[in-house]
């Protein structure tokens, strides 16, 4: 019974973390830009109040929706999709991750 005890113990001693990674560097400015712009909206923001007839599906990404006025979207977040809505007036009204 000690014996088994004893290999218990051994065995729970194995199967502990080893030492904590090391400290990262300082993230880039890249990254810190990525997490606040992650769909790349700031390159199209010119587009805002241009006419929504210029807005063409291929000017964009993967994965962009142009949200034109009555069109159905769906409410879930991704925050890699760039969004480009067109209001009544037929301008361009915001993009935006999401």
């Amino acid at each position: 019974m000690k014996r088994l005890l004893l290999v218990s113990v051994f065995a729970l001693a194995a199967c502990q973390t080893g030492a904590p990674p090391e400290n990262r560097p300082e993230p880039v400015a890249q990254e810190a830009q990525n997490r606040q712009d992650p769909c790349g909206a700031g390159k199209f923001g010119h587009l805002v109040g241009t006419a929504g007839d210029q807005v063409k599906d291929s000017m964009f990404p993967p994965r962009t929706r142009v949200l034109r006025p009555g069109m159905v979207m769906t409410m879930d977040y991704r925050g890699d999709r760039l969004n480009v809505v067109i209001n009544e007036a037929g301008q361009v009204d915001r993009v935006y991750c999401g």
